[in-house]
């Protein structure tokens, strides 16, 4: 990160004649193009007021849990855990639709977990949001873009929990190969009319 933030300072004081190719240089080393999955746990204010934070931390890390090998095991890429958020990339937008679904199969299955006492675990539930494109990712650390403002956007603010919604680009990029029902979804951001597709889990 600090290679890219030197990058960031030396662009931001170029003389605007050379800020042309230090912005192809940064494209060159960071840019890529990705399925970008965010995923949030639904409840996080009201569950922390009713159950502390304490309990809610242990959730969170109970997400870490389920969901980090299911990215690696659909070819994915963790990109970072923050609160009670999973920002993940993917190579192939089928893949991150598959891993997507797969989490929320988790979450439903970890409903009936029981702590080693026997009492129920507290139930979790996911909503999850995947765009595709263009994005500057920083491995392991952070990444940047239209296709993760949208995926946030889906994953926190649109998603119903056990919901996992894709944009029209993600759609377009599986072409003819789409093995789930998409059904189409209409959503404003910033007074902008957005298409998106609930995917269907059977």
């Amino acid at each position: 990160m600090q290679t890219f933030s030197k990058l960031l300072d030396t662009l931001n004081a170029a003389p605007t004649a050379g800020k042309p190719a230090i912005e192809q240089e940064i494209l060159a080393a960071y840019q890529r193009r990705k399925a970008v999955l965010a995923l949030d746990m639904s409840g996080f204010t009201l569950a922390v007021r009713r159950e502390g934070i304490l309990a809610y931390l242990c959730q969170i890390r109970r997400m870490q849990q389920l969901t980090s090998p299911i990215v690696l095991a659909h070819q994915g890429q963790v990109v970072k855990n923050v609160a009670d958020n999973l920002l993940a990339v993917f190579d192939d937008p089928a893949q991150a639709i598959e891993a997507a679904l797969a989490m929320v199969r988790a979450s439903q299955s970890a409903d009936t977990a029981v702590a080693a006492d026997g009492v129920a675990l507290t139930p979790i539930a996911f909503s999850i949001g995947v765009d595709f494109g263009d994005i500057l990712l920083i491995d392991g650390v952070d990444c940047f873009g239209d296709a993760v403002n949208l995926a946030y956007k889906l994953g926190e603010d649109i998603a119903r929990p056990g919901e996992v919604l894709v944009t029209q680009r993600l759609r377009d990029a599986l072409g003819h190969g789409v093995q789930r029902q998409l059904k189409p979804v209409d959503f404003s951001v910033a007074g902008l009319e957005v298409l998106a597709y609930a995917v269907e889990a059977v």
